[in-house]
């Protein structure tokens, strides 16, 4: 092996000597350079791995948060048919209540002018009997002043008639 080395122009103890010094980098190396990078390489992957977890709780957060969303909405919903459907129940009563009363308006203004109507009967009947009664006064002192003829009584009367008319 020595004649190898020497064919090829190796020096035994130069090769030691290189691999100490190779070995004497290398953990130079691995001291200095290596471990912090690999110390650098795993704070990001658990910087990435916290990432992706966070982003994963806010992602749930966030489907939560839509759920909610949704569940609010359903429930404004509902709360704003309820509103409209009390609203028209009362709307519905108020119309209701309009209409009882224009009706009991109605019948009072239809029983005052029934009993306006019965007072100016009434008043006309009287009216009527007074009138008559003074024709009839009127015509019988026309028949007691022109005496008891029938003939001259019938003519008075058909003329007290006429002028009646």
């Amino acid at each position: 092996m020595e004649q190898i080395l020497e064919q090829f122009g190796v020096d035994p103890f130069l090769l030691a000597a290189q691999v100490v010094n190779f070995l004497v980098l290398l953990f130079i190396l691995k001291k200095f350079m290596y471990a912090p990078f690999l110390k650098v390489l795993q704070q990001r992957r658990e910087t990435i791995a916290t990432s992706m977890k966070n982003a994963e709780e806010i992602e749930k957060k966030l489907a939560e948060t839509e759920e909610e969303k949704e569940k609010a909405l359903l429930l404004a919903s509902q709360e704003s048919k309820k509103i409209i459907d009390e609203a028209e129940k009362s709307a519905g009563e108020i119309v209701a209540q309009a209409h009882q009363k224009a009706q009991k308006d109605m019948e009072e203004i239809l029983k005052k002018g029934v009993e306006t109507l019965a007072l100016e009967r009434e008043k006309l009947q009287s009216q009527m009997r007074e009138e008559l009664s003074e024709i009839v006064s009127i015509a019988l002192e026309k028949v007691i002043s022109g005496g008891f003829d029938p003939k001259k009584q019938k003519e008075l009367i058909d003329q007290t008639l006429k002028n009646l008319r």
